[in-house]
């Protein structure tokens, strides 16, 4: 059943949360996707039949949360996982990051902003507004983006400059990564919105952890839904949650 935590930044933020004996989960959902996506709910139903907790949110501006997506950036929705993460669950958590849910996890990690067991980032694309924005925009196109102060993602997703420029203070591939837990990352190689290279970069970035893999689905694309795929993040996160 949804539930609602009011926070002390005048914010309400949806959640769904599964309690069980053993460690718990929490998914990160991508931008401009809520807790109610296939990945979430199916995951959510492997917890409870592995008698897990499990936590699922929608970020500000998403879903049923309170506000609108254009009034909000990055360091909001880092806030908000921070939040709902320190006061709905206890003890170190697994985080499933998908997506932009991959940049907010590996934040959360890296900064120690909660208490995290384990890392599974799946089509992970930390530092997204850097390396897949604004440093394949030509000089000329990046003064219309302030100009204008928007950028067009998609036919029905625009992001404002404002939102480029707080994703330079929350970079995470700028520097080492000094996590110590297991890392499992998942990535399509026909991802045609997030390459699979920036799953290898953060692979790169890693350090302390001796469990660090990534693995590419040569056929997957960007959501990771189809049955096999969901099959596989399922198989990860009972190896992870042994770790």
């Amino acid at each position: 059943m949804t539930k609602f935590l009011k926070t002390n930044y005048n914010r309400t933020i949806a959640y769904n949360k599964i309690d069980g004996k053993k460690l718990g989960i929490v998914f990160l959902s991508g931008l401009k996707s809520d807790m109610t996506g296939q990945k979430a709910i199916a995951l959510e139903q492997w917890a409870i039949k592995n008698n897990h907790s499990f936590l699922r949110f929608d970020y500000s501006g998403h879903g049923i949360s309170s506000g609108k997506f254009k009034d909000f950036v990055i360091t909001d929705w880092i806030l908000d996982a921070k939040t709902i993460i320190t006061k709905l669950t206890k003890g170190p958590q697994i985080l499933v990051g998908s997506s932009m849910g991959g940049w907010i996890m590996l934040a959360l990690a890296k900064n120690k902003l909660v208490n995290v067991h384990s890392l599974i980032g799946l089509a992970v694309a930390p530092d997204f507004t850097k390396e897949l924005i604004w440093d394949t925009l030509s000089d000329q196109k990046k003064e219309e983006v302030i100009i204008n102060n928007e950028f067009s993602l998609s036919e029905d997703l625009e992001i404002s400059y404002e939102f480029i420029k707080d994703g330079e203070k929350n970079l995470v591939l700028n520097s080492p990564i000094k996590f110590q837990g297991s890392v499992y990352l998942y990535h399509g190689i026909m991802d045609t919105e997030v390459p699979f290279r920036l799953s290898e970069k953060v692979l790169k970035k890693i350090t302390k952890s001796s469990d660090v893999k990534l693995i590419l689905e040569k056929n997957g694309e960007h959501r990771l839904s189809k049955i096999n795929e969901i099959e596989t993040i399922k198989m990860l996160l009972h190896k992870i949650s042994k770790s």
